[in-house]
């Protein structure tokens, strides 16, 4: 978990590892993840789109993933966070 965390993951030009990953392995384990713990890696996921609109995306998709509420709503939050972003 400490990996997604940390902050040399944050929106960059070119950098897209951890959305890479989530594609890769995360995203088809959301059935077998805690659902908490695959909210928190999705969100720290979206801190790499530099297009506010492409994370709320992202966040929106992954969110209809999610049969827990308290993840559903963590993922809520980070979409609130990237529309104050926006403006």
């Amino acid at each position: 978990m400490a990996y997604f965390k940390d902050k040399a993951f944050d929106t960059a030009a070119d950098n897209k590892d951890l959305v890479n990953l989530y594609d890769a392995m995360v995203k088809g384990l959301n059935d077998k993840m805690n659902p908490m713990k695959y909210a928190q890696i999705t969100v720290s996921a979206s801190r790499q789109f530099e297009d506010f609109e492409v994370a709320i995306e992202f966040l929106e998709e992954a969110k209809k993933r999610l049969n827990d509420f308290d993840a559903q709503m963590l993922c809520r939050i980070a979409q609130a966070e990237k529309r104050l972003n926006l403006g």
